[in-house]
């Protein structure tokens, strides 16, 4: 039984490395060097320096550190240290070692968005857990963390020590994301 048990995580792990390997190929509505409407640095209008709308460091209405309601440290409810139906270790329903379909590289049926550096090159994913959680995985399907939904729609970022890094990401009025870090400044990074 431990035998078997164990050679099915090598096959998974193997297969995992497999796909890992392979660049996956963007759709390209989705992909922000052939679509520039998808690109901030192209559309001013998803852009948090040229839209102070979407930019936590002029609009205190999505800055967790400035509102207190969006705040984890504050808000118990958006904790995942103490509201465990938001912690993928808790909920089995949202952690990706359990539920392998939220992994982007073994699901084509995953749903969530495509994030990108500064110079428009994918570096991960973000996918869709539930209504409150968003998991985070870099280029090669690792997962490296989560994100937990305020009530305006932004998402305060998680490692897998389930300690909040400070970071967040905020809608960006387009279908998509814009990372900030602690000091609510745009990293650059952004997600589609």
């Amino acid at each position: 039984m431990k035998r078997s048990l164990l050679f099915a995580l090598l096959c998974v792990a193997c297969l995992n490395l497999v796909k890992a390997q392979d660049s996956p190929v963007l759709p390209s509505d989705r992909n922000p060097l052939t679509n520039k409407v998808l690109c901030p640095y192209e559309n001013m209008k998803i852009n948090p320096t040229k839209n102070p709308r979407i930019n936590p460091k002029v609009n205190w209405n999505i800055n967790p550190y400035m509102t207190a309601a969006l705040n984890p440290k504050m808000n118990a409810i958006i904790n995942p240290k103490l509201n465990t139906r938001v912690n993928p270790k808790y909920n089995s329903a949202i952690n990706p070692m359990i539920s392998f379909t939220l992994n982007p590289l073994n699901s084509e049926g995953w749903k969530g968005h495509y994030t990108f550096d500064k110079d428009n090159k994918m570096q991960g994913f973000l996918v869709i857990a539930d209504q409150s959680v968003i998991l985070a995985f870099d280029a090669t399907g690792a997962w490296t963390g989560y994100y937990v939904k305020t009530d305006v729609d932004t998402y305060n970022h998680f490692n897998l020590n389930d300690e909040w890094t400070g970071n967040f990401i905020c809608y960006d009025s387009m279908l998509g994301y814009n990372f900030f870090n602690e000091g609510a400044e745009w990293t650059g990074v952004y997600a589609k």
